[in-house]
């Protein structure tokens, strides 16, 4: 619902309106939120104050435990309890709080796990169910992204670097295409309280989707059965064994599944303009790796993008068919 800021006592005095009517507006205007705005975020660093120190004064995932459950219980008392949405940002900010702290604990009890699976689905778990509960669509996202991690998909930081990896394109595009699919199919069929998150988690998946195309564009995909840089594993034994999916594959099928998603899209939706986001990222991607930065293929390229600025401009004016 739109806001409208109006003064009653200056309509009063340009004649639109009388005394009594000027006292009407008054009494039914909504109360000032900055003042509740600034309280909630000082409450909210306050609490993390608070959990700083005491993780400084008891450094072990015994304390970290005990405050994230703290936390969720008092975003819940104050999500059921609080007058209003009085303290809705509050409620919010400690329910972040002590779901993430729950995941990070499930990380520091896996620290030393070979195997990362076990890790990664407790966590995708604890933040999907973190993310309904809450009504939470940064949780939500970060459920989905957590999910990834199961297939060997994630990023990583290093200084001023920021990586990232995906380790089974096929895989990654198979289960979050289906997601993706599933999602978008699903979230008609359910009430209004629960699309926003439903389309939120599609969202994600279907940038999983493009980061795994990106990736086996680049490098293709790997079908055997050990990693190849697994200390264990053979360099020649392992490259005897496993089929590989030449990069091609990616390169061809990445640009057909976006234009056909922009086709059949709403023109101006999130996937059409995603879709063609990441058509613009294939192409300035596939350009540098084919042909390098020479004079020749800039002049190329140059051409070649604005043909194909006016053929999407002539598209975007065609009627989408959903």
């Amino acid at each position: 619902m739109a806001t409208i800021r109006i003064d009653p006592q200056q309509l009063q005095a340009a004649g639109l309106i009388d005394a009594e009517m000027a006292q009407l507006i008054a009494a039914h205007a909504l109360p000032d939120s900055r003042f509740g705005l600034f309280v909630n975020l000082s409450l909210i660093m306050g609490a993390l104050a608070v959990a700083a120190g005491t993780i400084a004064l008891v450094p072990d995932a015994t304390t970290g435990l005990l405050l994230a459950i703290v936390a969720v219980a008092a975003a819940e008392i104050t999500r059921r309890f609080a007058p209003g949405a009085s303290l809705k940002v509050l409620s919010a900010g400690l329910a972040l709080m002590g779901v993430l702290g729950l995941a990070g604990w499930i990380g520091w009890q896996y620290e030393d796990a070979p195997d990362t699976t076990m890790p990664a689905l407790l966590i995708t778990m604890l933040l999907g169910a973190g993310a309904v509960w809450f009504r939470s669509a940064f949780l939500m996202v970060l459920s989905v992204l957590a999910f990834g991690a199961v297939f060997g998909t994630g990023t990583g930081y290093w200084h001023a670097c920021y990586g990232l990896f995906v380790e089974e394109p096929i895989m990654t595009i198979a289960v979050f295409g289906a997601l993706t699919a599933g999602l978008y199919a699903l979230r008609s069929r359910i009430a209004e309280t629960w699309k926003n998150l439903a389309s939120v988690a599609a969202r994600t998946a279907f940038f999983l989707v493009n980061f795994a195309f990106w990736v086996g564009s680049l490098w293709g995909d790997d079908l055997g059965p050990a990693y190849r840089y697994s200390d264990e594993t053979d360099w020649e034994t392992w490259r005897a064994a496993t089929t590989h999916v030449p990069e091609a594959v990616f390169s061809i099928g990445w640009p057909v599944l976006l234009v056909a998603i922009m086709a059949r899209s709403r023109n101006g939706g999130f996937l059409s303009v995603t879709s063609t986001v990441f058509l613009a990222i294939h192409a300035y991607t596939q350009y540098f790796e084919t042909f390098g930065a020479h004079p020749w293929t800039l002049l190329v390229g140059g051409i070649v993008l604005v043909g194909l600025a006016v053929g999407a401009a002539k598209l975007m004016k065609l009627p989408a068919n959903t």
